[in-house]
């Protein structure tokens, strides 16, 4: 059956391999005001701002606005300009030709904020967003469960004689290095699990409600750059994809499905309230010591490991209506990538009047679970 399948989508493929040359006028194009952001409650609100430009502009300024106003409304009220900053690269990726703003005042739920941006020439961009109501996490029932592994069981870590991160002269940049395994110490033979059960609570109206879940560890030694813990939402109908998507899925017998996050609506809710079934891993690290070897060729030697079970927090975003278009257009890219020859052009959702880009909110909230110290023997560590 599944021959059939593949034999109709290749004769539809080849049907449809023609050119067709299109000459386009350029020359009365007039760029568009571009902002982007998400609005949260209780913090400054931050949006970059730039110009639209045409694909075969190779000017690295072309998206720069020098002369820019940025107006803050909130609730049908003047509040303020907003103020242009420098971002924490550190922290944050600056993008090519953005100027950021950054308000004084914080808003709060259910605050409909409205941000203006003019420039000298330019139409004037407006958006509008209404900051939702947190969902709140009534529970959170947890059990662990193991999957049989294959391979080498033999436990090692990697080493890079330049750092940790480094150049590489074949791969570039990145965790590079050697492995070095360690005689003695091996991995389970299976992976461990968690599987979650999370009571989520909506506000009671008649409104659509919109979320996200995500699922983070602790990281112990840089605090502001928490882990992303895969989230498997394949047991869960609340998560299932669109129709075409899911007939893709099983054609080809891809039903796994494994993310960093997870989008999903109100449509399964009873009595405004549902409870997720989801699994992650990854509960576990491993941190090694070792020797530092002073010498060039030098390997270093294990001294000792430690297994840290950091503790994990479960977070629910309530989305408003347009951030979930958003999410739900660029999550359309991700199943379009794997069948691109055969995909329609893609379109990311905009929700900015007058200009291009998504100015959207959120809300949230979270429930810190503590992983229980590792169970296995000293001779073992976790996958």
């Amino acid at each position: 059956m599944k021959r059939k399948y593949i034999s109709f989508l290749i004769t539809t493929i080849l049907s449809l391999s023609c050119e067709r040359m299109l000459e386009v006028n350029f020359s009365d194009e007039k760029p568009l005001i571009v902002m982007n952001g998400v609005v949260e409650p209780d913090k400054p609100i931050s949006v970059a701002v730039s110009k639209s430009f045409l694909f075969t502009d190779t000017d690295s300024t072309a998206p720069y606005l020098k002369d820019v106003s940025v107006e803050l409304h909130v609730n049908d009220t003047f509040v303020e300009k907003l103020q242009r900053f420098t971002i924490d690269t550190a922290k944050y990726r600056a993008r090519r030709g953005n100027s950021y703003f950054r308000s004084e005042s914080h808003v709060k739920v259910g605050d409909r904020v409205k941000i203006k941006a003019s420039a000298p020439g330019l139409e004037t961009a407006w958006v509008e967003t209404v900051i939702p109501t947190p969902a709140a996490i009534e529970k959170v029932d947890t059990a662990t469960f193991f999957v049989p592994a294959t391979g080498n069981n033999t436990f090692g870590f990697y080493w890079n004689p330049y750092g940790e991160y480094s150049w590489n002269s074949d791969s570039g940049w990145g965790y590079g290095g050697y492995y070095i395994p360690v005689p003695g110490i091996f991995y389970e033979p299976f992976y461990r699990r968690m599987r979650l059960h999370i009571g989520v609570r909506k506000q009671k109206n008649d409104v659509a409600h919109y979320f996200l879940l995500r699922i983070i560890a602790e990281n112990t030694e840089y605090k502001d750059y928490p882990f992303n813990l895969p989230v498997e939402t394949q047991d869960d109908p609340i998560f299932a994809r669109d129709p075409k998507n899911l007939f893709l899925e099983k054609l080809f017998n891809n039903n796994y499905s494994t993310n960093s996050s997870s989008v999903f609506t109100d449509n399964l809710f009873t009595e405004n309230a549902y409870t997720l079934n989801v699994s992650t891993g990854e509960l576990y690290t491993v941190k090694v010591e070792h020797t530092k070897p002073e010498k060039e060729g030098e390997k270093p030697e294990y001294l000792s490991h430690e297994v840290k079970n950091s503790p994990i927090e479960v977070w629910i975003y309530t989305l408003s209506h347009d951030y979930y278009s958003y999410l739900k257009s660029v999550e359309k890219w991700n199943y379009d990538e794997e069948f691109d020859v055969i995909s329609e052009p893609r379109v990311t959702y905009s929700n900015v009047h007058n200009g291009i880009g998504f100015v959207g909110s959120m809300s949230y909230t979270s429930k810190r679970i503590q992983i229980p110290p590792y169970p296995g023997g000293k001779n073992t560590v976790p996958r």
